[in-house]
This record gives structure tokens, C-alpha cells and sequence, in this order.
């Protein structure tokens, strides 16, 4: 008997054939089967690095029991499914109300109509205390709480009812607000966390803006950074918006506290807590500015600092509105913490303010005393501008006509303060250097009030002596000569003044630096537009945190600062003086509990786009000192001194890592002395290829955990 062998392909065109003739015996109703459900549209929540949550309807039903309804998706906008009622980390809601709903008295609220935000939760805290700091958190035993229509999309209904403690009622026509936080994580374990909002007149079911707006998320996030251990992110990193914040801490929060130490035992007595948003947020920045363990880089007396003017929100002027006492309080009456930190108390403890203060014929109210009339204001106002420069034809001298103005007005030179500085020299001066190259030439220069003439028309002229100063370095080289100003203008309460000696000295009257801009010149005279340096960092960066007052000087440009810090100089400690090593080095941040607030591992919160970028360096920079010895500076190659600005010995520089440097071109010395001398630089031919590798992306990676762990 003949054996038939088919081969893989035969037996698969076989058995097709036959079932095709199988099909065909069945034959056929005429009718299709029915449609299966739809594929799911999106991305399951645990493949996602982040994620928006966005509100779409609210409803308050007869019971007063609040729906919401939802949208998940991701940075994209694709629908991002798998949430769950355990991921729902809060919902509170509450309403615009006005001052007297809770019953302040007139000291506390001299302004009943005052509109504030009234939270639908309320917490009693005993002893006549209460709060809005009740929530709503995702109760997974609840059956019928939770929809998933499998779309990106969800509702949830709260099983917990309006609760106000009777203190006031709903309120359905007027405008009422809904917030929520998503806190859940991924699939490597990142743990992702929004909030977002939403408010409407539920009497007519029609959205509404943000009714109370008085500050935008991004003042509080200049500093408040977020990635960073010091972002905004309370109570379990939940909350990480100023407006989530604004729901619970609303403006009657007030409760008995107790401070404790870390053993958990009391410290001192008892006392009444603030524990509205301004109230603590006042507090605690008042205390971080006043305490020397404190963070916060500056007088919280400027408003302004927090306060941001912005057109588009409806109270952006509340602090400056004279209506609201116990907003005076979180700051004029401070806690024990705050008086421990040694931030003073005002002279009317408890007392209505605005029984003195604010409006016609009483003492200056919050805008005068917090700005319009005191330095904060001036420094926006008084200007200094160099008009020329001109360099003797001998090279004895520079002569140098600058003017100082008050807005408009000129500022005479018997109001500029006059005094020695008790560390050499005079408070006020110029500074003047020049640059080569993307560097500065010399040290620090600083010529003084006793060089100054005023001329007839109310200008100021100095004569820079090469006799007192190093300008023949500068003018040798060729250098473009740079001009900024470290002066201070007598006021008293914002109004200039002519100086008095006796006054400045026992704080009578004020002498507030004016901020300074950097100018430049050729050597014939004419004007350079634009700094001759490359500008690694902005000073707006800067001022984010810093407005203008940055520790000694105040200045528009980081030149201003460089003219002094830089690559020519070590302390008398032996260290380096660059601007790079001084900015660095203050930026690892602490508070005053030693947690970390701000790591500088985040190159772009001060430079930017590509200000970090050690590619701009360029290949004929000149070296930084680092250090110095018996002879003169200890020195390191430019693009190695910027790694080493950061990367310090003992934790993040070691044998190893100077060997790649020096591998790659890069002069540093020894790990216990940075640096080689001065005089033996040149020989050594530095030609660094540290850029090669170490390109702007790879750099960002590096430096992409800016947190602790």
C-alpha cells in the first residue's frame, strides 16, 4: 500500500480546504450576529509617569450628598483607565459666603461683608473652636460609591453629608466649589498625585470662574519648586496646590495648640492658632525669615514678594484693602515659635487696627507700611545710569559721570549716604572692571564716596586713579570697561531725605541700597549695548526667590555681582570667590527642621534652558582660583572649575573622579588642595574636551534627581 507524506504547507491547504466545505453545508439565515462591546480607548493608569484629572459636573442632591463626575487622562490627552475609590484621596467642597456667617466680632472683622470661603465640612476642635479641614477620602467599603465607565471617564458620590456644626446653611444660588485629589501610583512605583477644581451655581447647573482669587499657584511655586523635597505637598504629599490649600484652611480655622519637641513633650504654654491659609502662611515665613535655621529668602513685610499683581483675579489687591484684622495678626501678633525667632509684636495686641491704621486722617495702612511708603517702593523707583566714561591719554585715570534718579527727579549727592563702612572704604560707591574674553580682570574695586563731585546740572563725577586702583590692568589689556553702583539713598518712610550721620546711625533713618545695573564702554567712550559676557544665568532667575534683595547688594544683572565675584580671586579662608562656588555652594538648602528643601541638582531653576551648558564655556577662558598659597592663587581649568563649583570633596569629588578630569584635559590640582599655582598655568597648554561627553542632555540626566532619596 502506497503512503502518502504531506508536507507542513500541503496539510494546511488541505485542512483549509475542508473546512471550507464544512462551512459551506451550514449555510447561511441571512441575519449578523451582534455587535461586541467596544475595545477599551486609552492607557491603563499603570503605565503612566503623570496624569490630569479634570471635573466635568458636580450635583447636590436632596440630602445634600455631592456627585462628581470625571475625566482621567494623561499629558497627551489620551483617557487613562483602572482608577479606583482608594485612589480618590480627598473631595471637600464648600461656597463663597461673607465674614458675618460665622459670627466674628467687629475687632476681628470690621468688614462683614467681607467675602471669604465657607467649607461644607467642618471639624469641631473644641472649646468654641472649629475648622473646614474635613474631608471626604475614598471609602472603598462603600458599593455604590464608585463608577468606572471603562472610557477614562468617572463618578463618584460621597456617603458623607453637608456637616457645617449649624454654623451656616447650603446654599445653592451662589457660587460653590469642588475639589479633589487623585494620589495613586504606577507601575514602577511613582507615585502620582493631582488636583484639580471646579465650581458652578448648582441652582442653575451653569460653571463659574474661581471666585476668590488672590494669588496664583505659580507665586507660591517659584521657591515651592516642584520635583523639589520643599514643593508644595502636604499631608501625605495629597495637596500640592495653593488652592487645594484655600478649601480646608479657611479664614475661621482656629484651634488650641500645644508645641511639642521631637520627644512629643510640650513645650510652654497652650495658645490660640491662626490656622487660615494667610495666617499660617504669614507665620511660618515671617518665622523662616526672622529664625537663622529659616529658608525663606525675604522680608515677608514686602508683600509684593508673594502678591503678584495680576489683572485677571478679583482680590489680587485684598492685601492691601485695610478690611481684614486678623490678617494684620498673623503677622503684628506672633506665635511662640515666631517670637522665639525673634519676630516682633505690635504695640496694639488684639486690638482692630483699622481703628488707627488705614484711610484718610489715620495712620499709614497696609499698602503705605508694606510698600508705597518705605524702601520696598524706592527700590523700584531710584535708578542709576552712567552716562560716559573716558580714559586719561596718559592712562592715570578714568573718569566716570554717572546720575541718580527718583523716577524722574535727580537725587543731590548730599542724599546719597556718605559714612565710612566699618569694614574699609565707603557704604556707598561704583565698582569698575573690565573684561576680556567672557572674564574679568581684577579683584574687587570699589571706589568710594570720598572720589565723588556733583556737577552743575546734578550729576555725579569720579575720578578712578591708577595711582588708588588697578585700572592700568584694564587698560593694557584693551578691556571693555564695566560700571555698576553699590549706593545707598537716605529716606525716611519712603520719601527721600538729605542724610544725617546721627540719624543713620541709630536707625532713624533709612539708607536701602538702590539697585544697581551694569554699564559698559569702550575705551574711546562709546557705549556697549550688551554685556560682553556670556550670561550663563539671568538675574530674573534669580529673583524669583530674591526679588532684588540679594545678602550685600542689590543688583538687575549677574555682572554686578561677577565684578566682584570672580574667577581673580580666593578668600582670605582659601576659597574660591567665584561667583559659581558662592551661588552653589548656598544653594543645598535646608529649614530649620534640617530637611531639605531645595537641591541644587536642578541646573535649570536658575540657568535656565542651557545656561549650565559647559559647551559656552569658551576654549580660551581664563582659570579660576580656588584657593591660594604662600605665593599666589591655586587655580583650575574653566570648564573643570564649573563641575567643581558643585561637585566638592568629600562626597561628590574623589581620586577617581580627578583622574577623569584630568584625563579629559582638565587642570584641578589635588583632592586636598584644589587648584595649581597661577604662574604655571600657561605652560601647561589646557586643551579640555569635557564637552565631548558631557553635553547639555547629559548633564540634564544627571542632575534629574533633585529630591533627597
Amino acid at each position: 500500500m502506497n503512503k502518502f507524506n504531506l508536507n507542513t504547507t500541503a496539510k494546511a491547504v488541505f485542512s483549509a480546504g475542508l473546512l471550507a466545505f464544512a462551512l459551506t453545508g451550514c449555510g447561511s439565515d441571512g441575519k449578523d450576529g451582534e455587535d461586541g462591546e467596544d475595545g477599551l480607548v486609552g492607557k491603563p493608569i499603570g503605565s503612566v509617569s503623570s496624569l490630569t484629572s479634570t471635573i466635568t459636573s458636580a450635583s447636590v442632591d436632596e440630602n445634600n450628598f455631592l456627585s462628581v463626575d470625571f475625566k482621567l487622562s494623561d499629558p497627551n490627552g489620551v483617557a487613562v483607565t483602572g482608577l479606583t475609590i482608594a485612589d480618590v484621596a480627598t473631595i471637600t467642597f464648600g461656597r463663597v459666603g461673607t465674614a458675618d456667617e460665622i459670627g466674628e466680632d467687629e475687632i476681628v472683622n470690621p468688614s462683614p461683608d467681607r467675602q471669604i470661603w465657607l467649607s461644607y465640612f467642618n471639624k469641631d476642635k473644641g472649646d468654641g473652636y472649629f475648622t473646614g479641614s474635613s474631608s471626604y477620602s475614598g471609602n472603598v467599603d462603600c458599593t455604590n460609591c464608585f463608577i468606572d465607565n471603562k472610557d477614562g471617564s468617572y463618578s463618584v458620590t460621597l456617603d458623607k453629608a453637608i456637616d457645617t456644626l449649624d454654623k451656616y446653611d447650603y446654599v445653592a444660588d451662589t457660587t460653590n466649589g469642588v475639589y479633589m485629589s487623585i494620589k495613586t501610583s504606577n507601575n514602577q512605583s511613582m507615585t502620582l498625585v493631582n488636583n484639580s477644581f471646579f465650581y458652578w451655581v448648582p441652582a442653575t447647573d451653569v460653571a463659574a470662574e474661581k471666585p476668590l482669587q488672590i494669588l496664583a499657584n505659580s507665586d507660591c511655586q517659584t521657591c515651592h519648586r516642584a520635583g523639589q523635597d520643599g514643593e508644595l505637598a502636604m499631608h501625605g504629599s495629597k495637596h500640592v496646590t495653593e488652592e487645594a490649600c484655600s478649601f480646608c484652611h479657611t479664614d475661621y480655622n482656629s484651634y488650641i495648640k500645644e508645641d511639642k519637641d521631637a520627644d512629643g513633650n510640650v513645650i510652654g504654654e497652650a495658645y490660640e492658632f491662626d490656622g487660615s491659609i494667610k495666617g499660617m502662611v504669614h507665620s511660618i515665613h515671617t518665622t523662616a525669615n526672622f529664625s537663622d535655621e529659616g529658608v525663606y529668602p525675604q522680608m515677608t513685610s514686602n508683600c509684593l514678594t508673594c502678591h503678584n499683581p495680576n489683572e485677571d483675579f478679583n482680590l489680587t489687591d485684598s492685601w492691601k484693602a485695610d478690611i481684614d484684622t486678623t490678617a494684620c495678626w498673623s503677622c503684628h501678633t506672633p506665635g511662640p515659635a515666631a517670637e522665639a525667632a525673634g519676630v516682633p509684636a505690635s504695640h496694639q495686641q488684639g486690638a482692630n487696627c483699622f481703628g488707627c491704621h488705614g484711610g484718610e486722617g489715620r495712620g499709614r495702612g497696609a499698602e503705605d507700611a508694606h510698600y508705597a511708603l518705605n524702601s520696598n517702593f524706592l527700590a523700584t523707583t531710584l535708578k542709576v545710569e552712567f552716562n560716559s566714561m573716558v580714559v586719561a591719554d596718559d592712562a592715570t585715570e578714568i573718569k566716570v559721570n554717572f546720575t541718580v534718579k527718583n523716577g524722574d527727579e535727580l537725587v543731590a549727592i548730599n542724599q546719597i549716604d556718605p559714612r565710612p563702612y566699618k569694614y574699609g572704604g565707603y557704604n556707598s560707591a561704583i565698582v569698575v572692571n573690565g573684561v576680556v574674553a567672557d572674564d574679568f580682570l581684577v579683584n574687587y574695586q570699589k571706589v568710594g564716596y570720598d572720589t565723588f563731585t556733583e556737577e552743575a546740572d546734578g550729576s555725579i563725577t569720579s575720578i578712578i586713579s591708577a595711582a588708588d586702583f588697578e585700572i592700568t590692568t584694564l587698560i593694557d589689556a584693551g578691556s571693555t570697561i564695566a560700571l555698576s553702583s553699590q549706593l545707598h539713598v537716605c529716606s525716611g518712610k519712603g520719601v527721600i531725605e538729605y542724610c544725617d550721620a546721627e540719624e543713620l546711625d541709630a536707625g532713624d533713618q533709612d539708607a536701602p541700597y538702590v539697585t544697581s545695573d551694569t554699564f559698559y564702554f569702550n575705551q574711546d567712550g562709546t557705549v556697549v549695548e550688551e554685556s560682553p559676557r556670556i550670561q550663563h544665568a539671568e538675574m530674573t532667575d534669580c529673583q524669583q526667590c530674591h526679588t532684588a534683595e540679594i545678602t550685600h547688594r542689590y543688583s538687575n544683572d549677574l555682572d554686578g555681582c561677577a565684578s566682584c565675584h570672580n574667577g581673580t580671586r580666593a578668600t582670605s579662608g582659601g576659597e574660591s570667590s567665584n561667583l559659581a562656588y558662592k551661588v552653589h555652594s548656598k544653594h543645598y538648602v535646608r529649614d530649620s527642621s534640617n530637611d531639605l528643601f531645595f537641591k541644587k541638582a536642578e541646573c535649570q531653576a536658575c540657568h535656565g534652558d542651557d545656561g549650565f551648558s559647559i559647551q559656552a564655556i569658551k576654549t580660551d577662558a581664563a582659570p579660576v582660583a580656588f584657593g591660594k598659597d604662600d605665593v599666589g592663587n591655586l587655580v583650575v581649568s574653566p570648564q573643570t572649575a564649573a563641575c567643581v563649583s558643585c561637585h566638592l570633596p568629600p562626597y561628590a569629588l574623589n581620586e577617581s573622579t580627578i583622574k577623569h578630569m584630568e584625563t579629559n584635559g582638565g587642570v584641578i590640582g589635588t583632592i586636598d588642595s584644589l587648584g595649581v599655582p597661577e604662574a604655571d598655568y600657561d605652560a601647561l597648554n589646557v586643551s579640555e574636551a569635557c564637552s565631548t561627553c558631557h553635553t547639555d542632555n547629559a548633564i540634564l540626566e544627571a542632575h534629574s534627581n533633585w529630591g533627597g532619596n
